[in-house]
C-alpha cells in the first residue's frame, strides 16, 4: 500500500530550505550586482575588441586586392 505525500510537511520542507537562501541572495545583493556589471563590461569589450580585429583583417584584406 502506498503512503500519501503530506503536503504540510512538504511545504514546510521547501519554506525552510528557501528561506535562508532568500536571505544570503539579498544581503549579498548589492555584491552580485557589482560582479555582474563587471562581468556585462567585459564581455562588452571582448565583442568590442573581437569586431575590431575583424574589420581591420577585413579592410587588410580589401587593399591586398
Amino acid at each position: 500500500m502506498r503512503q500519501t505525500i503530506d503536503t504540510d510537511y512538504v511545504s514546510k520542507a521547501f519554506i525552510g530550505m528557501t528561506s535562508p537562501l532568500l536571505g544570503l541572495v539579498t544581503s549579498y545583493q548589492e555584491q552580485i550586482e557589482w560582479h555582474l556589471r563587471v562581468a556585462s563590461l567585459l564581455v562588452g569589450l571582448a565583442v568590442g575588441i573581437m569586431s575590431l580585429v575583424s574589420m581591420v583583417s577585413m579592410v587588410r584584406k580589401m587593399r591586398r586586392r
